[in-house]
């Protein structure tokens, strides 16, 4: 009998044991994961904002190389489920389209539409032949050529499109550092446990506030109206997170963690940008079909 106390209290201390070495990895990983993070915001912001501000080949180079990119990752996630001789032309098809649309967008969001849906029926092709999802590669094949011809669109196309882009940049920012760090600090309940473990209602509702904190900053800095860039920002924010579960959601379904390696902290481009994708996507249909209800700028100041 004492013998079997013996054991179980070495096993009892054995289990915190370990559970105390793991809380502790956990830590260190977060630690370790939250200075990535900082990291590669330090580089990849500065980067951005002169993309925007540059405009021409600049933007064009710099978006393409990320729609390349986004598409490599798409086709490198779903090439599994399609047959070998296939895989090669979903990624040369894949990559093609999203540089084409890329650069098709300094010349309409008509041409960056035409561009996606002909690399959509081009993939959808593929998988059918090679008895693969053809619905999954169609939708791949916009999804990662789209948002990066509708940026250079908003940049090269709309009168204040650096401004707009600019505003863009900081709804979307504000969303993201807001639900990361809120969600943590916080914790609650999941916001969909499904597509993704760690998002919760405290932060998204966070990053909404922070958005729309972005939204009425971008109007007092820039003018326009108020109560527009409130609503508009909220809408972004929303927008914006949809996107970023939407791609946790894929990476559920297909068995991945990140969709590549390239941006520390980050994973991919699809995992960095996921968010910004959504929000330009929804903002240049705004402003291609109703742009009377997209905030705009008063440079006199506030209105």
């Amino acid at each position: 009998m004492p013998s079997d106390v013996v054991t179980g209290d070495l096993a009892a201390l054995a289990s915190e044991t370990l559970k105390s070495g793991q809380d502790g990895d956990a830590r260190v990983s977060g630690r370790r994961e939250i200075v990535l993070r900082v990291l590669s915001a330090v580089v990849l912001v500065p980067l951005g904002l002169y993309v925007v501000y540059a405009g021409g080949l600049v933007l064009i180079a710099a978006t393409g190389l990320c729609a390349i990119v986004a598409g490599i990752e798409w086709a490198r996630m779903t090439s599994s489920r399609g047959a070998g001789w296939v895989t090669p032309l979903v990624y040369a098809v894949l990559v093609i389209g999203a540089a084409a649309a890329t650069y098709l967008g300094e010349l309409g969001l008509g041409f960056v539409a035409l561009a996606c849906l002909v690399s959509a029926g081009l993939v959808a092709l593929l998988g059918y032949l090679g008895k693969g999802s053809a619905a999954t590669l169609a939708f791949g094949a916009i999804y990662t050529s789209l948002p990066f011809g509708a940026f250079v669109w908003i940049r090269e196309h709309q009168p204040d499109g650096r401004l707009f882009l600019f505003a863009i940049l900081a709804v979307v920012w504000a969303t993201d550092i807001a639900a990361y760090f809120a969600g943590r600090g916080f914790g609650g309940p999941l916001l969909s446990p499904k597509d993704s473990p760690n998002k919760t209602w405290t932060g998204a509702i966070g990053a909404v506030v922070c958005a729309c904190l972005a939204g009425v900053a971008v109007a007092r800095a820039a003018g326009g109206p108020f109560v527009y860039w409130l609503a508009f920002s909220l809408l972004l924010s929303v927008v914006a997170q949809a996107g970023d579960l939407l791609e946790s959601r894929f990476k559920r379904l297909y068995g991945v963690k990140d969709t590549s390696g390239i941006v520390p902290g980050h994973g991919g481009v699809l995992d960095r940008l996921d968010a910004l994708m959504a929000a330009v996507v929804v903002a240049a249909l705004l402003l291609q079909f109703t742009p009377f209800l997209v905030p705009g700028f008063s440079l006199g100041g506030p209105q």
